[in-house]
């Protein structure tokens, strides 16, 4: 009874954080989301032990303690509102993962909104690419609720930010495994996110790993895509940091700066295969007897050997090197005596 009624409010916050007593963390939370409101900007003191102690915000956003979570997670968000750059990039390694193990898959939907939040401003005050990462690596986690929570948030990171702030080829090449998951909640999500994709991407976003799903899997989907095919090209919601800043400092204001946004975002993107596609090494993927066999006097083994390059060069992009004697072997295939030589080697230079 005596420790419910003793006063903790004169202790420092990062004390109160770490508290034993849930009710302690949990004014604590509440207190340094207030403070950190009132700040008058992020060189405010309030901010530095949060800084340098990043595992003050591991503690807070998996708290033991589902209702101190929520306003652990909620002191997190105005952390970042505030805090700036600093307080994003000094903190984003410890918070991510348990955000998402202990955040997005709450039952508390307040807990699961500030969850996706913290997210979202991770990548507003930054860049996308490490909260990608981290998402990506829920993506093994073992509980499906975890990546099914994981997978509902790469596609609102999507439909907010668009492919343009997001890099979506990590996430495309993962899509395939989460597609033969066992658990159809996790193939349900993985589905709504391959349809915002292609509200991105189009077509376009097939090569990377459409080839990899079962023939069902792709008639499933490209149900799902002739409704999207009607929809407007859709357009970047939400602003980072930097994008605002600028938008503030356009004489018309953030409202200018977000119609020219939008007058860009009208016209839509071809997205080029080849801006997707994986650069392939051909150099090191072909024949080591390339060389021998196109120097034989034996016409099927020069053809053999171009077939075998074919195979190799038929991708939809290549890694740069030096091709200097690759191309000196198939131009002077395209003068050999065989037709069959001919006409494989001039396949080769086409693509």
């Amino acid at each position: 009874m005596a420790d419910q009624e003793e006063d903790f409010s004169s202790l420092p916050l990062p004390d109160r954080f770490a508290h034993k007593n849930w009710k302690v963390r949990k004014q604590g939370y509440e207190d340094a989301a207030k403070t950190f409101e009132t700040t008058p900007d992020e060189s405010d003191p309030a901010f530095r032990p949060f800084i340098l102690d990043s595992g003050l915000w591991k503690g807070a956003v998996a708290d033991s303690n589902v209702a101190a979570q929520q306003d652990g997670i909620n002191a997190l968000c105005a952390f970042l509102k505030y805090g700036g750059v600093q307080a994003c990039t000094r903190s984003r390694n410890v918070t991510i993962a348990p955000i998402v193990e202990k955040g997005l898959s709450s039952t508390r939907a307040a807990t699961k909104q500030s969850a996706l939040e913290a997210l979202m401003l991770y990548i507003e005050l930054d860049k996308s690419d490490p909260i990608i990462d981290d998402l990506l690596q829920c993506l093994n986690n073992k509980q499906p609720k975890i990546i099914a929570a994981t997978l509902a948030a790469l596609t609102t990171i999507f439909h907010a930010y668009g492919i343009k702030i997001v890099d979506p080829k990590p996430v495309l090449k993962a899509l395939p495994k989460v597609f033969g998951h066992a658990d159809k909640n996790v193939r349900a999500e993985a589905q709504t996110l391959a349809v915002e994709l292609y509200r991105w991407l189009r077509e376009a976003m097939k090569t990377l790993f459409w080839g990899e799903l079962k023939p069902v899997q792709q008639q499933d989907l490209d149900k799902l895509f002739e409704a999207v095919k009607q929809e407007p090209p859709p357009k970047q919601e939400r602003l980072l940091r930097s994008q605002q800043a600028v938008a503030a400092a356009s004489p018309g204001g953030q409202q200018d700066a977000e119609g020219e946004a939008e007058a860009e975002e009208d016209q839509p993107a071809e997205i080029d295969v080849f801006d997707l596609a994986e650069p392939v090494d051909v150099l090191n993927e072909m024949p080591a007897d390339f060389e021998q066999n196109m120097a034989s006097s034996k016409w099927k083994d020069r053809k053999d050997a171009l077939d075998a390059l074919y195979e190799v060069v038929n991708t939809d992009r290549i890694k740069d090197g030096p091709f200097d004697e690759v191309v000196a072997a198939l131009a002077k295939s395209m003068k050999d005596a065989n037709i069959a030589v001919v006409t494989v080697a001039a396949n080769c230079i086409e693509v």
